[in-house]
């Protein structure tokens, strides 16, 4: 599909305006990332988000930073997240290039992605076929004409939910996609094990909202698909969209009783706007029998990241 000129000359006036995010960012070998109890580990993976590719060779070596620091680490992933905003503008250059970075990477066997608002508001159609066709190849999975799926590793369970419909900021969550994140949720706890949930938007009033962002959050469906998540023990909320950085504004308990938590991830890209801002951060994760453990990271410098917000443990319900 060819864009008219018209849209893309506002495209690129827009691009042109944009601040530069894309000086290539310097790595370190030197603090590798090491698990705290590494023989008891289950299931681990980071968690990115907000990576909002340009065509632009620093955009893409920055992004490979994330696979020079998980491969730098020595210690065995088995995924990684990113919580949508793939591309900046959902060009076909945009997502060549970003499958390109993560098609040549062999630090984690399993990349699960959700559209963002970026990806879909303008060509959403083209935007969620060409990536849940590639998901689908990747996963050896059939995800068809959805933008939702499921995918278990390791005997643990990651459902990715997605807006099904072009979308400026917010999403649109369908009464099926919502069936289906009951279902697979029931089906992904009822042994005691955690579950975890993507999706690029947050709940409504979580993470600082609406005061940070007033069109931040998931929207009209939004309660409706948090009352799903508390209905299960151990359910783990994963959204980008916010660029609120490391502060207090990461974590969102939202069931104490039932052990049922939001986590909000930095933007990797773009600086964010709280507490600790800087580009390339954000969380993995460590599964074990008894908890369930994240703690930040810099990975695109490779680097640790020290201070408040930077550790959660959670008891398994």
């Amino acid at each position: 599909m060819k864009i008219p000129f018209g849209i893309q000359k506002i495209l690129y006036q827009l691009q042109a305006a944009m601040p530069n995010y894309d000086t290539e960012c310097p790595f370190s070998k030197d603090e590798p990332l090491k698990f705290e109890d590494r023989e008891n580990v289950k299931l681990a993976f980071a968690a990115i988000a907000d990576t909002h590719i340009v065509k632009n060779d620093c955009a893409f070596k920055n992004l490979n930073n994330v696979f020079y620091d998980i491969e730098n680490s020595g210690e065995k992933f088995d995924a990684l997240l990113l919580a949508g905003d793939i591309a900046e503008f959902a060009l076909k250059s945009e997502f060549e290039g970003f499958f390109n970075v993560y098609s040549k990477q062999t630090a984690v066997p399993h990349i699960l992605l959700t559209l963002g608002n970026h990806d879909a508001r303008f060509f959403f159609r083209r935007a969620r076929k060409t990536v849940m066709d590639w998901q689908s190849k990747h996963l050896g999975i059939n995800i068809g004409k959805k933008s939702y799926y499921s995918y278990d590793i390791n005997g643990y369970t990651f459902i990715v939910i997605c807006t099904e419909k072009a979308v400026l900021e917010k999403a649109y969550v369908s009464k099926e996609q919502i069936a289906f994140l009951d279902s697979e949720l029931k089906r992904a706890t009822e042994n005691g094990k955690p579950a975890f949930v993507m999706c690029h938007q947050a709940f409504k009033n979580t993470h600082g909202l609406p005061e940070v962002w007033k069109t931040g959050d998931m929207g009209e469906q939004s309660d409706e698909v948090r009352a799903v998540m508390e209905k299960y023990n151990n359910v783990f909320f994963i959204n980008g969209h916010l660029h609120g950085g490391i502060c207090d504004y990461v974590e969102e308990i939202l069931n104490e009783e039932k052990g049922v938590v939001s986590l909000s991830i930095p933007s990797y890209r773009k600086p964010n706007n709280f507490g600790i801002r800087d580009c390339g951060t954000g969380y993995y994760c460590c599964v074990y029998d008894d908890r369930v453990e994240f703690t930040a990271r810099n990975f695109i410098n490779g680097t640790p990241v020290t201070g408040e917000y930077t550790k959660f443990t959670y008891k398994l319900k």
